[in-house]
């Protein structure tokens, strides 16, 4: 019978990634080869809302939710969960001031923009940032299923990662964004069974969702309005609300994957729709992960697995539970791996596809200032491709070491979104910015996050700062395991109620990690916005370059010659550099 079980899993997730290479193989090698850049990268711009959402919500989504959300539900609480209604918030207004512009550029490469609107040289700085964000990210997207992998079936973790990465990288390479879109909207499929799954024998376990709800009550883990001004909290209703808007706009609105899916649609309208079915989406599945870390709590309020010694730390905590409630069913664990090892796969990919599309764009073609033929760029496309996979799938070693999955994944992020947005953000809304003051922005932004999250990560590793988590109880394990020690909290002074930290540690080292794409964006928009007033320079901006909302305040209709002159967009003229926002 256990044989039986182990077979029916490893078939489950063997036609998932089945189904991932035969749709790589048909886009790739029958339905044309994708041997143009529009084909390659947009998809002959004629994709339909539907898969676009869908690719969007998985490539989006990711192994870091799915185990991520879970594991800091258990730990922290539900308050990371209130940045949910930031969808809203940031979905209106991406529509009004972002999506226009670039939508009507309908550009391969985002970055694009900013030599349209700035000059080069801000273009290359920012796509060489991007590529650095990437090749960070991406590896902790592949370490998590990785993890839940290896723990569930016993093998290497780091042969796991050789077989998917090389799979993805496989696919991506010869089918291009059709094939990731596509594979990504059936990963999609095994992603929502996967939960849903998880959800409905996780409430049979426990006995109905009131027993849930009180469950995680008793514990102080429900809470949504800790309404608490001090940064250095690790998470309040400012920290999650505010913090996670900026990581909302950085991934939806200017993420060079999300723009470039929201292009491929043909119309605006079709774009704007994906855009609210993209932010619905998420936010539902967001929530539904954090349901299954008060699950995991309410299944194991009695006998913590960290503390009973089944587990090595709380990232295994996901994988535990799945393996524990859903095993007596065949099927479902292998099921539950593929739904992660689908996000992580389609993450990966369409960052694989953009990046390639980034980099043949804004630094090999400005570069050499040669326009290659559609073969030949293809051929370099694909090729980019399979080198930042090889380059992703060997920096998964470094992952390992770090703790907390949503920590790990934004911290690592903040280091270069604060930047993005800024630049972006100071082109679209302030017509006085100039690439002075955006460079100066960018660069104060990066290095000072890069101290403040190395310092903090080091200070982690170090053991000289720690986070007080929820309680947990051993009350009810059995009487023949063999405890763990509670978190070591000696030679450290308790700074607030959420934070340990030694004396020498710096106390910015302590700001909640939340914050960063806070502190780092508003660094990058003041010091832009003050060196461009200090050192304004005379600019001849095409309105189709600012927001609509920015146009109508600034411009009148003129037939002046403008830099986007080659998208046939409507021309206007500044009045006058000198007019006061």
């Amino acid at each position: 019978m256990e044989q039986l079980n182990w077979t029916v899993e490893c078939v489950a997730f063997v036609i998932m990634i089945g189904l991932s290479v035969v749709v790589g193989l048909y886009y790739g090698c029958v339905q044309g080869k994708q041997n143009t850049v529009s084909e390659y990268l947009l998809g002959g711009r004629h994709m339909a809302v539907l898969p676009i959402t869908m690719s969007l919500i998985t490539s989006q989504l990711s192994g870091i939710s799915l185990l991520g959300i879970p594991s800091e539900v258990y730990s922290y609480g539900t308050q990371y969960l209130i940045f949910t209604i930031d969808y809203v918030i940031c979905s209106y207004i991406i529509i009004y001031i972002y999506l226009p512009v670039f939508y009507e550029l309908q550009s391969v490469s985002v970055f694009e923009y900013l030599e349209l609107r700035f000059d080069s040289k801000i273009r290359g700085f920012l796509s060489i940032i991007y590529a650095i964000s990437v090749i960070l990210h991406v590896p902790v997207v592949i370490y998590v299923p990785a993890m839940a992998f290896s723990y569930v079936t016993g093998l290497n973790l780091y042969y796991f990662t050789l077989i998917i990465c090389g799979i993805c990288i496989f696919y991506t390479t010869i089918g291009g964004l059709k094939a990731v879109v596509w594979t990504d909207a059936i990963q999609s499929f095994f992603t929502a069974v996967s939960i849903i799954i998880v959800i409905v024998l996780g409430l049979i376990r426990i006995g109905g969702f009131n027993n849930m709800i009180t469950a995680n009550q008793e514990s102080d883990r429900i809470e949504f309005f800790r309404m608490d001004l001090d940064p250095f909290l690790r998470n309040t209703f400012w920290t999650s609300g505010i913090g996670m808007s900026f990581t909302l706009i950085s991934h939806m609105a200017i993420h060079a994957s999300s723009v470039q899916r929201f292009v491929a649609l043909p119309t605006f309208n079709e774009a704007r729709k994906s855009l609210i079915f993209f932010a619905f989406g998420m936010g539902v599945i967001k929530l539904f992960s954090g349901m299954t870390g008060l699950l995991i709590y309410a299944t194991y309020k009695d006998c913590d697995p960290t503390l009973a010694n089944y587990i090595d730390n709380d990232k295994h905590i996901v994988p535990f539970y799945i393996v524990d409630v859903a095993s007596k069913i065949p099927g479902t664990t292998g099921l539950f791996i593929a739904g992660v090892v689908s996000a992580a796969l389609s993450s990966m990919s369409a960052q694989l596809n953009t990046l390639s599309g980034t980099i043949y764009e804004d630094l090999i073609v400005k570069t050499m200032n040669v326009k290659p033929s559609d073969l030949t760029a293809s051929i370099i496309i694909k090729f980019t491709v399979v080198v930042i996979g090889v380059i992703c799938t060997f920096l998964v070693y470094m992952i390992e070491k770090m703790n907390g999955i949503i920590q790990v994944s934004i911290s690592l992020n903040s280091v270069t979104i604060g930047a993005v947005i800024s630049v972006f953000t100071l082109g679209i809304t302030f017509p006085r910015a100039n690439s002075r003051g955006v460079m100066y922005g960018m660069l104060s932004s990066i290095v000072i996050m890069v101290w403040i999250v190395s310092g903090a990560q080091i200070a982690m590793y170090n053991g000289e700062l720690k986070f007080v988590k929820k309680n947990v109880s051993i009350a009810g394990c059995p009487d023949n395991v063999h405890f763990r020690n509670h978190s070591e909290f000696s030679g450290l002074y308790r700074m607030n109620a959420d934070v340990y930290v030694n004396p020498n540690v710096n106390k910015i080292f302590t700001l909640s990690y939340m914050h960063y794409n806070t502190i780092g964006t508003i660094i990058a928009l003041v010091v832009g916005i003050v060196v461009s007033l200090m050192f304004p320079t005379e600019q001849n901006i095409d309105p189709k370059l600012l927001a609509p909302c920015i146009r109508k305040c600034m411009y009148l209709k003129n037939s002046t010659k403008t830099k986007c002159e080659a998208n046939k967009t409507e021309e206007y003229q500044l009045v006058s550099q000198n007019t006061k926002l």
